[in-house]
């Protein structure tokens, strides 16, 4: 599926396309978007979901949902840092417009080298990143 082809998809189409992205990173690697902790049995897996028309990220250690927008001053929350939330933002800017941003919010996006995977791994997030069409 290319990335053209989403550009037609609902909102609800491209979260789910972000959610399984998610997924495969927190399955591989430094686990970005998983907590191995427990917190009252809730399932510690980050993901994305729209409410009211806006796009939030729940967070996988606190479980708050998170207004998914670069400018929003109060991240309050997020449990993770400045790189992985302009990740974040860019999977928001994705599933609000249906136009791929790598990069865009800083950071250079799944193309950053600063992720901390092996060559492999990162490798294997592209390849997926472009085979479900967000690349």
């Amino acid at each position: 599926m290319t990335t053209q082809k989403l550009l037609n998809h609902s909102k609800e189409e491209r979260i789910n396309t972000i959610n399984k992205l998610m997924v495969f990173i927190l399955e591989r690697g430094r686990r970005f978007f998983y907590r191995k902790e427990s917190m009252n049995g809730i399932p510690n897996t980050a993901y994305m979901k729209v409410k009211n028309g806006r796009v939030y990220f729940v967070d996988d250690y606190t479980h708050k949902p998170i207004y998914a927008y670069p400018s929003y001053p109060n991240q309050k929350g997020f449990s993770h840092g400045g790189t992985l939330w302009a990740l974040v933002c860019e999977f928001a800017y994705f599933i609000r417009t249906g136009i791929p941003c790598n990069g865009k919010y800083g950071y250079g996006g799944l193309y950053s080298g600063g992720w901390g995977h092996s060559d492999e791994i990162q490798q294997e997030i592209l390849n997926y990143a472009k085979e479900i069409g967000y690349l």
